[in-house]
């Protein structure tokens, strides 16, 4: 049973990372402050004015962050033109870039937060890895290219691996909006070791990343891309077969299977889970198929629509830890991380980007990252707390909001009082912070209870 004092202690640990000597040291080490001159604005300063005060108050002009700098410090006199030069600098780059990287080191060590569950307790680690994208000024389509057309001439690529149990951020790559993520897919995998689970959507798919996964002993659960070939087996000279088909005949009326397969010209050995989805969902997925469709002046054939009627999956997960009904239920917890994303663009406004220097989106961009990581580990705790004390669910939205009423996390970073911040949380945490119960099961309810996948479209 985790204690008030055990989460004090380890909210206390996670921001570390903020106080005055270590950021200091990472200020003189990039340069943001000089040894021999006296600096109108100090690191400790300049990262509060990126982080906690944007946190605050969302998008600030110039004018506002200079005010905001004269109530931190009488020394911190300094004009819109200077604090300009001095965000859209390599220093300040640097700085908030090596202040994330201590963040990231900080937040690995207290993993207290592990949510028990029954189908995930086997795997040392959970990651999602998913990818969301930023809309920038087109001036900046040098420095981040975006896909053009409909889309923004200018965009960046925020790829993230989230260790979803621990709730985790492992890493954080940002790149230009054309970066494909298959490469994102093969740059992580220094991140995978033996005994991890990564669950990833179609845009990762790649059939010698599922092969390098499977030879470090780790575990992948994918859903299945329809271009692959998929054989009945391992001999050249097979054939592939046409999936749809051949489901449809073999699948009954159980309304799912499940088989070994080799897919791709590699013949990489995966276990195949199908579903046969109700008919008002198989109606609804033709619905939109054809009318994105037509939207690009093109007609779906047959075998199109009869892939959308099933739902594939391919896992190296043995039938004797997942079951074939519950496989797909497992997946639904990808979508964890589409709900991080919601709430980092609705809630951080990390998709607020404005200006046309790389220095300034870099600084804007790292100044919010910062904030998340620190927010994702107070999460972490309440999450942790709830699960193991409550047997609920604490409701991310509502927390962050409760943070930011009031200024509350802002004023105990300040003001050095995140103990009593987490005094306060746990006890707001039965009040005002939970998931509200309803009729409709969350996804954790969904594994927890190892719900049948086609019974959960219910």
């Amino acid at each position: 049973m985790p204690k008030l004092n055990e989460i004090k202690k380890f909210a206390q640990e996670h921001i570390k990372c903020l106080e005055d000597d270590k950021l200091n040291e990472i200020a003189v080490e990039t340069s943001f402050v000089q040894r021999s001159t006296t600096n109108k604005v100090s690191g400790r300063e300049f990262l509060e004015l990126m982080t906690i005060d944007h946190f605050n108050q969302g998008t600030i002009s110039l004018e506002g962050l200079c005010d905001a700098l004269a109530a931190k410090s009488s020394k911190a006199d300094i004009s819109p033109q200077a604090l300009s030069s001095k965000i859209n600098s390599d220093q300040a780059v640097c700085f908030l870039e090596k202040t994330l990287e201590n963040v990231y080191a900080n937040q690995l060590r207290p993993k207290v937060s592990k949510i028990p569950l029954k189908a995930l307790e086997s795997f040392s680690n959970v990651y999602i890895q998913d990818s969301t994208q930023i809309e920038l000024n087109e001036h900046l389509s040098e420095e981040f290219k975006g896909s053009g057309g409909d889309a923004s001439k200018s965009a960046l690529k925020i790829d993230v691996l989230y260790d979803v149990i621990n709730h985790i951020l492992k890493e954080v790559n940002i790149t230009k909006g054309t970066y494909p993520d298959q490469k994102n897919g093969t740059n992580v995998m220094g991140q995978i070791e033996e005994g991890d689970l990564i669950i990833r959507d179609l845009g990762y798919f790649v059939v010698l990343l599922i092969e390098a996964i499977d030879s470090k002993k780790a575990f992948y659960l994918s859903r299945l891309f329809k271009g692959v070939n998929v054989y009945l087996s391992a001999e050249l000279k097979s054939k592939a077969i046409n999936l749809p088909a051949y489901v449809s005949e073999k699948i009954g009326n159980r309304g799912c299977m499940d088989m070994e397969v080799y897919i791709g010209a590699e013949r990489v050995c995966s276990r195949l889970i199908c579903y046969r989805a109700p008919e008002q969902v198989i109606n609804e997925r033709r619905r939109k198929a054809k009318k994105a469709a037509q939207k690009k002046g093109k007609c779906l054939s047959h075998e199109d629509l009869e892939w959308l009627a099933y739902s594939f999956y391919i896992t190296n997960v043995k039938v004797e830890n997942w079951s074939v009904e519950i496989v797909g239920t497992i997946y639904r917890i990808r979508w964890q991380i589409e709900l991080i994303f919601k709430q980092w663009k609705g809630l951080f406004q990390i998709d607020v980007m404005k200006g046309f220097r790389k220095e300034r989106i870099r600084c804007l961009l790292y100044g919010r990252l910062i904030m998340i990581n620190i927010v994702t580990g107070i999460y972490a705790l309440s999450a942790w707390y709830c699960r193991v004390t409550l047997s609920r669910e604490i409701s991310g939205v509502k927390l962050i909001q409760w943070l930011q009423r009031e200024g509350r996390i802002s004023q105990s970073i300040v003001r050095d009082r995140v103990s009593a911040l987490m005094e306060e949380l746990i006890n707001s945490i039965p009040r005002c912070l939970l998931k509200q119960k309803r009729r409709r099961k969350t996804t954790i309810e969904l594994i927890d209870e190892q719900i049948n996948f086609v019974e959960s479209f219910a």
